[in-house]
């Protein structure tokens, strides 16, 4: 792939070296095909895309195409809770009972709405059978959840919950607003962002133009199964359905970065913005042993996860206040780091394990630290 020759390809000197390892990643197989986005400060620094949305290399990728975001997600549903907060609608010190009282059941009526974004909840979940069937009824996996007995109690320990926590707050936002998450999501931020690429559970008339779900990983094989099947990738989990754009994810990631306005438009209060983007929890997560920090709905820079590699997802010029999360195996990243003023954004459709996923971020990220 040559940058210089592709209509609406950017490099800005100095991110020669970031399209470089874009490009090798590609080349390399660890996806087939990906798009990445960065902007430092008002400027577009770098701008590609390229390689094909299957395995067989048939489609290519476009800039439009959208990619499965998978965990990316969460980051966006946080940013409706903090909104709904921002306008006095919710409080995040609140039980969710407060909004949903059926969620009190089984010893839950302890859990806040904090708990739930900073995966203190105790109901961290399993994509079962069980589970899975219940995403394809209208209301089942929030149900589930509010069925589930705390392996905890709530704020005493930190566990990664995947799913059920995405439930759970898009409950809440249901009740709060009268609308379903993924129409909160479309009318605050996606449409007003002109995130037009952008879709909280696929429709399935843009199935065929958006790219696949594909594996490296063969632990992961049952995740890009049940999201390559159609009921699936129509549906919208809060936790893991967004389909989108490295173009449109960098827009929320531009907005975020600065202080919660985009274009002369205002989102969220900047206080809203450092409230949910401030450290509130650093060590282990208590299922994976493997350290973890969190903020009020995003992860954090300026760490290694693992005890005997030095990798961080976010590259190594991040600190603290570097946030954004990422999907999947590693399927698509979104962060900002107000700072530096750098934004950046990518999806690329196949999962690597977890320190493959780290490394092939850790690339594109100092690459683009090296420039910035």
């Amino acid at each position: 792939m040559s940058g210089s020759g592709v209509p609406g390809f950017v490099t800005a000197p100095g991110f020669e070296e970031a399209a470089r390892a874009f490009d090798d990643q590609i080349r390399r197989g660890l996806h087939f095909g990906a798009q990445i986005e960065v902007w430092l400060g008002d400027r577009r620094v770098l701008s590609r895309w390229g390689g094909y949305r299957d395995s067989r290399g048939v489609r290519p990728v476009e800039a439009d195409t959208p990619f499965a975001a998978y965990s990316a997600t969460k980051a966006l549903t946080a940013a409706c809770v903090h909104k709904l907060a921002d306008e006095g609608r919710l409080d995040l010190d609140a039980p969710v009972a407060a909004y949903w009282p059926d969620f009190a059941a089984r010893g839950k009526g302890g859990i806040t709405v904090a708990h739930v974004l900073l995966h203190q909840a105790g109901i961290p979940g399993k994509a079962d059978l069980p589970e899975l069937l219940s995403w394809l009824i209208p209301g089942g996996g929030a149900r589930r959840a509010a069925a589930r007995r705390p392996e905890h109690a709530p704020g005493e320990k930190t566990i990664y919950h995947a799913f059920t926590g995405g439930f759970v707050l898009g409950e809440v936002i249901r009740r709060v607003t009268g609308r379903t998450a993924a129409d909160y999501l479309r009318r605050e931020f996606l449409s007003p962002l002109g995130m037009e690429d952008s879709w909280p559970g696929l429709p399935l008339r843009k199935l065929g133009g958006a790219s696949g779900i594909h594996t490296a990983d063969p632990e992961q094989a049952g995740a890009a199964r049940v999201f390559s099947n159609p009921l699936y990738r129509r549906l919208y989990l809060p936790a893991a359905s967004l389909n989108t754009t490295a173009r449109d994810l960098v827009r929320f990631y531009r907005m975020l970065r600065d202080g919660g306005e985009l274009e002369g438009r205002r989102y969220l209060s900047r206080a809203a913005v450092e409230r949910a983007t401030a450290l509130r929890y650093d060590g282990p997560d208590a299922r994976s042993g493997m350290r973890i920090r969190w903020s009020l709905g995003f992860g954090l820079g300026g760490y290694s996860p693992f005890p005997d590699r030095d990798i961080r997802h976010m590259g190594r010029g991040g600190t603290e206040r570097t946030f954004g999360h990422s999907g999947q195996g590693g399927c698509a990243f979104g962060w900002a780091d107000p700072p530096s003023g750098l934004a950046f954004a990518f999806t690329c459709n196949r999962f690597q394990d977890l320190p493959g996923a780290h490394l092939r971020f850790q690339e594109l990220a100092d690459a683009c630290w090296d420039a910035a």
